[in-house]
């Protein structure tokens, strides 16, 4: 059998080159050199017998045709041989191998701490690199073999798309604590009338927050507005108006320490926290990260709960 033509190595090179836009970055990525990333890229393109790649001194590298077809093949390949070497470590219980994670930038403040602290220091070899973006971007990124799972919403979901839930949605309206609606526990979204609106204003917000409020009989009055979370609760905190959110700090209060309040919305659905995937068959370091969120979102519910509990009496 003649062996083969180009290595495990080389392909990681190749998807590094692709993915960083420079042989540059792609060589600081993996931490060879400049000269050692263009002779593997060089030793790859050789051996499969096609020009994968060109790459010019002003725009980097841009994928041929065969290059573009040849990447997701490579992705597939060094995915596959990570299970095999995931299987071989198994009987001694420890995880191993690359797991490339796409996390929606409204979510990544209470969830990627956490994975750094709770997976990825306790699992020092697996390799996790985290990308934060638009949740739908990202999925799109991850159909075509870039990552391996994509933390986002369900209601922002694609087609061809699976997911595992990590926590239910919880929608809430946030105002200033002159806000004529701040003593109420709850309201309905319609109760906003015409007030100023602070808008999160990032894509998944436009296209699926504002139908629903809209639906619910709002025409938000969109006054102000930042693709900032923590810019957004300041300008609410400074009564500027309100916003409708989902991801909710443990404490009410503005980075520059001005109180807040939290409406709960009788009549809004919010989409769920997920862990978004293509394969049908999870690869064990993916399964553990999910086991492990799942459980964090498990605790995190039991002192919400406890939290409204004291609060009630």
């Amino acid at each position: 059998m003649d062996p083969f033509r180009f290595t495990l190595r080389q392909l990681q090179h190749f998807i590094a080159a692709a993915d960083a836009g420079t042989v540059t970055a792609a060589a600081q990525q993996v931490h060879i050199s400049q000269a050692a990333m263009s002779q593997s890229l060089n030793e790859l393109e050789r051996s499969v017998g096609q020009q994968l790649m060109v790459r010019t001194r002003t725009h980097g590298i841009r994928l041929t045709s065969s290059g573009r077809r040849f990447l997701a093949d490579a992705r597939e390949l060094v995915g596959r041989a990570a299970d095999v070497q995931q299987v071989m470590s198994d009987r001694s219980d420890e995880l191993i191998g690359p797991l490339d994670i796409g996390c929606y930038a409204a979510v990544a403040p209470f969830w990627v701490p956490f994975i750094a602290e709770r997976f990825v220091v306790p699992n020092p070899n697996v390799d996790v690199r985290i990308t934060e973006g638009d949740g739908k971007a990202l999925q799109q990124q991850m159909l075509e073999g870039r990552f391996d799972a994509v933390f986002t919403h369900t209601g922002h979901l694609l087609d061809g798309v699976r997911h595992q839930l990590i926590r239910q949605g919880q929608g809430y309206a946030l105002v200033s604590p002159s806000h004529r609606l701040a003593d109420r526990k709850s309201v309905r979204v319609e109760e906003f009338g015409d007030d100023p609106f602070v808008l999160l204003d990032v894509p998944a917000v436009r296209e699926n927050q504002l139908p629903k409020l809209r639906a619910k009989g709002l025409a938000p009055n969109i006054a102000w507005r930042s693709s900032s979370f923590e810019a957004v609760r300041g300008m609410v905190a400074r009564g500027l108006g309100f916003t409708v959110l989902v991801q909710r700090p443990p404490v009410d209060i503005s980075y520059d320490g001005l109180p807040l309040v939290a409406l709960h919305l009788e009549d809004f659905e919010p989409s769920d926290i997920c862990i978004a995937f293509v394969q049908e068959r999870r690869s064990r370091r993916l399964q553990e990260l999910i086991s492990v969120c799942q459980a964090e979102a498990e605790r995190l519910d039991a002192a919400a709960l406890k939290f409204q509990d004291s609060q009630g009496d």
